[in-house]
């Protein structure tokens, strides 16, 4: 065990060096299999660590303010981050894992497309809009069809 004496120059950039190569290690090992739409949910629970990291600081500083907005920022990641995993229907543990143990998808038969496509321009479009009695645009419905994921 290393125990730090006074002040010196050395020992306090050895561990800061130490703190920082840990904590970078850490932060790649827990974000490299994250991706797609799991990446916005892993940054919400980032935002929530650096809170909660706040609040830690404010404690030992003994700063009220900083621990009321550490305690602030990490409740408001982590509800946030609560409320977007209920809406793509995934459990947190499944998101911060990413694809940790899973094997690569790429093998297999391909998928076969049923059904026939329809084409149209802009003519077309312009048209059907104008003789429309009622037009309903659905935000977010091509993504809610092709499931999100």
């Amino acid at each position: 065990a290393v125990i730090m004496g006074g002040p010196e120059l050395g020992t306090g950039l050895g561990c800061l060096g130490g703190a920082l190569t840990t904590s970078g290690i850490l932060g790649w090992h827990m974000t490299a299999s994250i991706g797609g739409a799991d990446m916005p949910v892993v940054i919400t629970v980032l935002n929530s660590y650096s809170g909660w990291a706040l609040c830690a600081e404010g404690f030992m500083l003994d700063m009220p303010v900083m621990t009321t907005v550490g305690a602030l920022i990490g409740c408001s990641g982590a509800a946030l981050t609560k409320i977007m995993c209920d809406a793509m229907n995934r459990d947190i543990l499944s998101v911060i894992l990413g694809g940790y143990g899973t094997k690569s998808s790429g093998k297999g038969v391909a998928m076969q497309f049923e059904g026939e496509a329809t084409t149209t321009n802009v003519d077309s479009v312009v048209s059907l809009l104008a003789e429309a009695q009622s037009v309903i645009i659905v935000p977010g419905y091509g993504l809610a069809v092709a499931k999100g994921q």
